[in-house]
């Protein structure tokens, strides 16, 4: 008979039949075995060695395999490469079956629908996505996390929406449907290139959906992500029942809007570099809890837009903020509280193990002390919304478990003694049986010594042959007749005797029953616990509140965060303002505070002015941050905030390419920019750094000049736009809407100085060749950029913008003798980021520089 004609072949062979697009995991033994193409592909990316089976035979199959009890960490790497994995398991003990074990798949496990809790980021859900675009042309979004037993969903405006949505809340595998599937996916694919992107084309569970709570409020679109995510995560449990214990229908119109160019701009949650610490999270993540961590990141994801609500969470954190003795106790508290919310749910799914039922007695023994210290806090207190008659600590549910288990249970249901003493009469009946039978075993081991007078010999036990009597090679002949002979070893002789065997019979009965017993006591416990599921999973929510709450009071306190006043008018006004992750990182220097007023009052736009490295982006950031801190319901790095709702923080930072889709640094600018001028409002925040930079002076200015008209006279939102077109400070001479602002610095002996300083009016030059020197150009290319920029400014009558009042447009400084490719030169060199450029390139600029004027002085020549 073949290879794959055998009966396990044949098993393995339908299992795969079943999920042709995922790594089979086979249950043989204590492994998990993967045949054929399974082996080939995921032995490297497991770092297995792939062996095979009937090997040097025709019917020779690839094979490899990992030990069934460390299976979960080489599942984990396996999805976080984007596959697949099927369960296949022996659904009897072998011990019991005559013939062939049965075998079925149990479990479809996908980067989406994972749930085990020592695998996944305890800060973060782990959500699987579905994106439906109806007929009418609506855009819904669903997103469930089967380890929290929580589902989202949304309606949004258009697909660009839909992908905002998916990056804030981490989406790590998407399912996409429809005509134009497969375009969608590999949009997806480049935009989200951590996801699993997957064309689905199974079938909608429409009853599953309907039977949710509020889903006659889905729309169309709304209702196809719904049915698609759960019919996808039923088919991943296919022998267990979907729970659901959070059901959001999320309205857009809630929150602010912040889109993927925000979120990475601002490195809310994701920096972009590789240093710790630089990402607003870790700054205000103090929180004591998992679940507490992930509410935080979800509300610094999605700040709130109504007034009232963000009051009432301010209200939380400063009732903390104010009582110090009250946070700090129940901060301790909240610090033995596990992860309630996932570990209800393995409960349910069958999953818990006896440590995980500790860790829950524990974090309803935390949440009793927690309930204490709320009873005995003043009635102030109410802000923190907790229920009238307190936090349900299911106290029931508590005194089982502190009845039942031992102090430390272990981590396998399989390694026994989970259960307390006095906690079952059988149970107790059968544990002394159990020792009675290991005293029995000691006396038969004494009297055999005394009986033969050999002193070394053992009684001993394997799981293979049982119970038996071992004496050395040289004491095998003083070994009575009647003994029975079991193993001949190269330490000696195995032997057993009639009334060891009875014993050891008799020592398996009360084995066999004890851990039946312990089974099936561990079974109703968990049954108890999973009947209190949904109310644990409620505990646990009210407690992440509470954490959220607690921690941003404690960073408050610890780093002088203002509470901010949320006003009903178009205001942004900061007293003394710091970036809170900037001066996290430079602890050892002290932060430059800086003030800005955009207010029904006041300008709306700033236009800053200065040099590179002296702190304006800096500053656009630590505005917008603040923004996003106060209607998350956050104090904020200031010694005073007045903040009127924001609908919109919108952002072009930095320099960014996008190679996948063959967009240089200028197109992907312009793409945000257009986005920006498209969908800003008047309550908006629109923060602009060197926007234009990317292609011809001429061109750049021109595209920097109308879209600051645009902003200021069309779109009126608060907006603070940072240039280093010195001729762009003439719009504010001409704008009762714009306010020329610049950062300080000072210029001695050729030296520069940064004050970090946001002060009104322009700045009087860019200082770029005092900011190569900085960085370390060498001097003889510093001087010979100093005397080309002498002879420019000379020949063009001095330096035109700021300095002279009003800045020239492009035309005029043509006019007064400097030809196009010197004011681009000048201009690249003032905008210059000169810490990147090496002396070779330096040199090249000072040759181009040198070229141009060559040409510009014969032509003034000719012309005089």
């Amino acid at each position: 008979m073949a290879a794959q004609d055998t009966p396990v072949m044949q098993q393995h062979a339908a299992a795969k039949r079943g999920h042709p697009d995922c790594i089979v995991f086979f249950r043989l033994g204590d492994f998990y075995e993967m045949f054929g193409e399974d082996a080939v592909l995921a032995a490297p990316l497991l770092d297995l060695t792939l062996t095979s089976r009937n090997r040097g035979k025709p019917d020779e199959i690839p094979m490899a395999g990992v030990p069934h009890h460390a299976a979960h960490s080489y599942i984990a790497r396996l999805l976080e490469k984007g596959h697949r994995v099927a369960l296949c398991e022996q659904m009897a003990d072998p011990k019991t079956v005559r013939g062939i074990v049965p075998r079925e798949v149990v479990r479809v496990l996908t980067p989406g629908t994972w749930s085990e809790s020592p695998e996944l980021e305890h800060a973060e859900n782990n959500f699987l996505a579905a994106i439906d675009l109806s007929a009418e042309g609506e855009v819904g979004v669903a997103v469930l996390d089967i380890s929290t037993a929580e589902l989202r969903a949304i309606e949004v405006a258009d697909l660009a929406m839909a992908f905002a949505e998916l990056g804030r809340l981490n989406a790590r595998e998407v399912l996409v449907a429809g005509d134009s599937a497969a375009a969608v996916a590999a949009d997806l694919k480049r935009a989200f290139p951590r996801a699993a992107v997957r064309v689905d084309e199974g079938a909608r569970v429409p009853e599953l959906a309907a039977g949710l709570e509020g889903a006659s409020l889905f729309s169309a679109a709304v209702a196809g992500a719904v049915e698609r995510v759960l019919g996808y995560a039923r088919r991943c449990l296919p022998q267990k029942k979907l729970e659901l214990y959070r059901v959001a229908l999320l309205n857009p119109t809630a929150y602010l809007e912040l889109g993927a160019a925000a979120q990475a701009h601002l490195e809310l949650v994701r920096s972009n570099s590789s240093a710790e610490g630089t990402t607003l999270l870790e700054v205000l993540d103090q929180t004591e809890t998992a679940f507490g961590s992930r509410l935080l990141r979800s509300r610094l994801l999605g700040p709130l837009l109504d007034p009232s609500e963000i009051r009432a969470r301010l209200l939380e954190v400063r009732t903390l903020f104010e009582r110090d003795p009250l946070r700090a106790g129940l901060r301790a508290e909240l610090a033995r509280v596990p992860d309630l919310e996932r570990l209800c749910v393995r409960v349910v799914y069958g999953e818990a193990t006896p440590r995980d039922l500790g860790a829950i007695r524990r974090g309803l023994s935390a949440a009793a002390a927690i309930h204490a210290l709320l009873a005995l806090a003043p009635p102030t207190l109410g802000p923190l919304r907790v229920p009238p008659t307190g936090l349900d600590v299911l106290p029931e549910l508590h005194a089982l478990l502190e009845a039942a288990l031992v102090e430390r249970p272990p981590v396998l249901s399989k390694e026994g003694s989970i259960f307390r003493e006095g906690y079952d009469a059988e149970l107790d009946r059968l544990a002394v049986a159990r020792l009675e039978g290991s005293s029995d075993i000691a006396a038969v081991e004494a009297t055999l010594r005394e009986e033969t007078g050999i002193s070394n010999l053992r009684v001993k036990y394997t799981r293979v042959f049982g119970w038996y009597i071992e004496v050395t090679r040289s004491q095998a002949g003083r070994a009575p007749s009647d003994w029975s002979r079991k193993q001949t070893v190269a330490s000696g002789e195995r032997f057993t005797t009639p009334r060891l065997d009875e014993l050891a019979a008799s020592m398996l009965e009360s084995e066999e029953r004890f851990r039946e017993r312990e089974l099936e006591l561990f079974g109703t416990v968990v049954a108890s616990a999973a009947s209190a599921a949904r109310r644990i999973h409620a505990l646990g929510h009210m407690l992440a509140a509470l954490d959220v709450s607690a921690s941003l009071a404690e960073v408050a306190r610890q780093f002088d965060y203002v509470e901010p006043i949320i006003e009903d008018v178009p205001s942004l006004v900061l007293h003394e303002a710091r970036h809170p992750v900037v001066e996290r990182m430079n602890r050892l220097e002290r932060f430059v505070p800086n003030d800005v007023d955009l207010g029904a009052q006041s300008s709306k736009l700033w236009l800053i002015t200065g040099p590179n490295m002296a702190g304006k982006s800096t500053f656009l950031r630590q505005t917008a941050l603040a923004v996003v801190m106060a209607q998350m319901g956050s104090f904020v790095a200031a010694k005073s905030a007045r903040i009127g709702i924001v609908d919109k923080v919108l952002s072009r930072l930095g320099a960014n390419d996008n190679l996948a889709l063959g967009e240089s640094t200028f197109m992907v600018e312009m793409r945000e920019m257009a986005h920006i001028l498209r969908t800003a409002t008047q309550s908006s925040l629109v923060i602009v750094d060197e926007i234009g930079r990317g292609t011809s002076t001429f061109d750049g200015m021109a595209i920097a000049w109308s879209v600051l008209e645009y902003l200021s006279n069309e779109v009126r939102c608060r907006c603070l736009f940072a240039t280093h077109y010195q001729e762009l400070t003439a719009e504010a001479a001409r704008s009762s809407a714009v306010e020329n602002h610049s950062v300080a610095a000072i210029e001695a002996e050729g030296k520069i100085t940064f004050l970090h300083r946001v002060q009104p009016g322009a700045a009087a030059r860019s200082y770029g060749v005092s900011v190569a020197e900085l960085a370390g150009l060498p001097a003889r290319v510093v001087g010979g950029a100093r005397s080309r920029l002498a002879e420019l400014e000379s020949s063009a009558g001095g330096r035109t913008g700021a300095a002279s009042g009003v800045a020239e447009s492009p035309a005029a400084s043509t006019a007064r003798g400097l030809n196009e490719a010197e004011l681009e030169l000048l201009s690249e060199l003032g905008a210059a980021h000169l810490d990147s450029w090496n002396g070779l390139k330096a040199l090249e600029f000072l040759h181009a520089l040198q070229e141009a004027s060559g040409r510009g002085a014969a032509a003034r020549a000719k012309r005089s």
